[in-house]
């Protein structure tokens, strides 16, 4: 058995060697480097318990990023091992660095650096874990924002793998961040897992990151769920897509920036007071189509609360959602929007970037994404449904004129609907998916 799990873990880490990573620049997908090695030595300065102290230069006090309320625990993974109090827990990969930082630190008294090469480390667990019924979140923070993806893969027994991930991008914050992973694919038995891997895309010279706080939570999904969001107040998803949706029994969620309601091509107030009043639920998408990445926190305050005081002077509820306009939020947006609202959605291209966990641990980083054809939505249905995930869909225009012609998203819209009907799937709205602490 012992020899049979060492074959298994040369193997796990060759996979690693062999993938290929995806860099995102913006909310496209480029191909760029692979995190590579598979020798037998590996690099790292931590000690025995992973106590290492590293000096305040080569590194950034963010105490103040601590948040010892996060719901979840770090069962049940070792609570030393999970919080990365004990480096020892885990295996860095060949000439990967991992040193335990007291001043980085996202709780406790430690994270976990990571540097060059690969940037993978390994975590083996002699006795399987059964992740069968748990939603995983781990806080991270990147030396400076950029597109890239951290990567989780669990290994079972014999060897599958189910592989989680988080697009990372240069207009997210530079500080921590808790995040609730995608889901990639799922071919492990989760009543099984033998390893854990976190990597992270990109060169391997330059390449360093912090990770802390791994927790664990009971799934809150009985089943695969669905969330059909709408930013901007397009026209087209009144007079296209609405009707689509009550044709196959559907609620949607549309994001409203209250300052252009009415323009051109946009919803008029009576007009989304018809969707809400036939069960939609309304987000917030700051005042208009301005980013608020990099404003000043003054300026980012006013455009924030005031969309949230329009939105409720209209009689459409206090806006449990806020989706960053472009998916862009740095560290003031992120405070401003968790001072507001209960759940902050960034916004990806790639389709199987927006399949989050059901459980909720980063509240402020709920993952969305837009899927390119009816196909690739199905493929995150059928994920959504092995993982009981949630599958957060966002569109902007629907139309001949859009990548979403009509025909495409009343072929989607079936899809849902017949998923729905099965019992693989539910249709949620933000409201529905808060996490209760």
């Amino acid at each position: 058995m012992a020899s049979d799990r060492k074959f298994r873990r040369r193997a796990f880490l060759g996979s690693v060697a062999a993938a290929s990573s995806v860099l995102v620049a913006g909310c496209s997908g480029d191909t760029g480097s692979t995190p590579s090695s598979n020798e037998s030595t590996s690099e790292t300065t931590a000690d025995a318990t992973g106590n290492e102290t590293t000096s305040a230069s080569d590194s950034t006090s963010t105490a103040e990023s601590k948040q010892p309320n996060d719901p979840g625990t770090s069962e049940p993974m070792n609570p030393k091992g999970a919080t990365f109090e004990d480096l020892s827990f885990w295996q860095p990969q060949a000439k990967v660095k991992l040193n335990a930082d007291t001043e980085t630190v996202y709780q406790g008294t430690q994270s976990a650096r990571i540097e060059g090469h690969s940037g993978s480390i390994v975590r083996q667990f002699p006795v399987p874990m059964d992740l069968s019924n748990k939603d995983i979140s781990i806080a991270v923070k990147l030396d400076k924002p950029e597109p890239t993806n951290l990567r989780i893969w669990l290994e079972d027994s014999n060897g599958d793998q189910t592989r989680l991930i988080q697009q990372l991008n240069q207009n997210h914050p530079d500080s921590w961040m808790r995040i609730n992973p995608s889901i990639n694919s799922v071919d492990a038995d989760m009543t099984s897992i033998e390893s854990m891997l976190i990597t992270l895309d990109g060169d391997g010279g330059n390449k360093k990151y912090w990770v802390d706080d791994i927790r664990f939570h009971d799934k809150v999904a009985k089943k695969g769920q669905v969330m059909l969001s709408f930013d901007d107040i397009h026209a087209s998803v009144y007079h296209l897509a609405f009707p689509i949706m009550e044709e196959f029994g559907l609620k949607g969620t549309v994001a409203v920036p209250p300052d252009i309601i009415g323009n051109d091509a946009r919803m008029t107030k009576d007009e989304i007071q018809e969707l809400h009043d036939a069960g939609w639920e309304i987000a917030s998408h700051s005042n208009d189509l301005q980013g608020l990445y990099g404003l000043r926190e003054s300026a980012q305050k006013k455009k924030i609360e005031r969309a949230k005081k329009l939105i409720k002077d209209n009689g459409w509820g206090d806006s449990t959602a806020f989706m960053y306009p472009g998916g862009g939020c740095d560290e003031t947006t992120v405070k401003l929007v968790q001072e507001n609202h209960e759940l902050g959605y960034l916004a990806f291209k790639g389709s199987e970037k927006g399949l989050s966990q059901s459980a909720l641990m980063g509240p402020m980083f709920v993952n969305r994404s837009r899927p390119d054809t009816p196909e690739a939505a199905k493929n995150q249905l059928d994920v959504a449904t092995a993982y009981n995930g949630m599958y957060n869909m966002y569109l902007h225009v629907v139309g001949d004129d859009s990548p979403h012609t009509k025909q495409e998203f009343r072929q989607t819209c079936q899809m849902i609907a017949d998923y729905k009907e099965q019992g693989k799937i539910e249709i949620v709205q933000p409201s529905d998916v808060v996490l209760k602490k």
